[in-house]
């Protein structure tokens, strides 16, 4: 859940949100195989404070529409629950999407291009997008000021939706809530050129994100650890192998649940691939937020209750649940050095023990 978080200025609570800032990166894959001159010229067109007033204009009676349309598809793939949202109700979360997304534009106007494409603009240095896609992609990603300026922009009206919607007499509407945010993205880039999608598709990322992975928490969580502090050595270690975890994870699933459906579909559907991704994310947001925090609070009294109502509303076994989170918690281990592995150990053993037994959860 997100709450109001302010980030002070240490160094230790800087260490983590250049890591969080590093995960909102342009996938380049689109442009690396066209000319690179051309890429690049249409990257350049596209960031500038012109070409970012020509996006907006783009998209400025658009993006209420699309989330309209993002909230009708939302609404019939949940129409398999029946009255989770009426319709009034889901006018209001697709306005309210239309604002939230209406403030990610306003600050992307607002922000300047990376610095690569200002460099590239001056014909100084030219980015080879064929060469190293990943090493382009991280020269035009957002800056840690950027991520911040995103961050307390949107919290006042991400919390008032999160309010105004989580009171829902039926709390399975939290999953409707974050499809609605992922496919209105979807439908919003669409309208882009490739160059302008590329721009844009970061400030989205950290939308959908911000919504349910506690990444914001987990740096203010930092700012009681000095710097050389073990806990904090292991958080930056986990956070940028988050979403390769993720995927050894789902892909380990996959093999072991290959007949598992939910509502949604089977588990190699796409759309639930993405979902059970950031799923899984979102339990190492919380696992790293308990190891700063030294307890387990955030996960025993808000991870589990949101997953005991949405899991099994979607038919989700708790089977599942259960053996995914403790292929998590053991990729978890296999990726963190051995001195940290003993601190480590308490935290993902009690986030096992809190999502077994499914007779005492649902």
């Amino acid at each position: 859940m997100l709450k109001s978080t302010k980030l002070v200025n240490t160094t230790s609570v800087e260490s983590l949100s250049q890591i969080w800032a590093e995960r909102y990166v342009p996938d380049l894959s689109t442009l690396s195989i066209r000319s690179n001159q051309c890429a690049v010229s249409e990257l350049v067109e596209a960031a500038s404070p012109q070409g970012r007033v020509q996006t907006i204009a783009k998209l400025s009676r658009s993006v209420e529409i699309n989330c309209k349309c993002a909230g009708i598809q939302t609404s019939v793939l949940f129409s398999y629950i029946p009255n989770i949202v009426n319709l009034t109700e889901s006018q209001g979360i697709a306005k309210a999407a239309g604002q939230v997304y209406e403030k990610v534009l306003e600050v992307y106007q607002t922000q300047s291009p990376p610095p690569a494409l200002r460099v590239a603009k001056s014909e100084a240095e030219t980015i080879d997008f064929s060469s190293n896609v990943e090493a382009s992609s991280a020269k035009l990603g957002l800056s840690v000021s950027e991520v911040k300026q995103l961050a307390t922009v949107l919290e006042p009206v991400l919390l008032e939706f999160q309010e105004q919607h989580l009171s829902s007499p039926d709390r399975r509407a939290v999953g409707f809530l974050s499809t609605q945010f992922h496919l209105s993205s979807k439908l919003v880039l669409n309208r882009l050129t490739l160059a302008e999608q590329v721009l844009v598709s970061p400030y989205f990322k950290f939308v959908e994100e911000q919504v349910c992975i506690p990444w914001q928490r987990v740096c203010a969580a930092a700012a009681k650890h000095e710097l050389d502090s073990p806990r904090l050595a292991l958080v930056q270690q986990l956070l940028p192998k988050s979403e390769d975890i993720a995927e050894a994870v789902y892909q380990q699933s996959v093999k072991l649940y290959s007949n598992h459906r939910s509502r949604r579909g089977g588990l190699s559907n796409r759309e639930v691939k993405l979902s059970t991704v950031r799923d899984l994310q979102m339990f190492q947001g919380y696992l790293s937020l308990c190891v700063l925090e030294e307890s387990m609070a955030s996960v025993q009294d808000e991870l589990l209750p949101l997953c005991i109502m949405v899991f099994p509303a979607v038919d989700v076994s708790w089977e599942l649940v259960e053996q995914m989170t403790q292929l998590l918690m053991d990729e978890v281990l296999a990726r963190v050095s051995n001195e940290y592995k003993s601190l480590l150990v308490p935290y993902t053993t009690a986030m096992q023990q809190l999502f077994s037994n499914l007779e005492t959860k649902v």
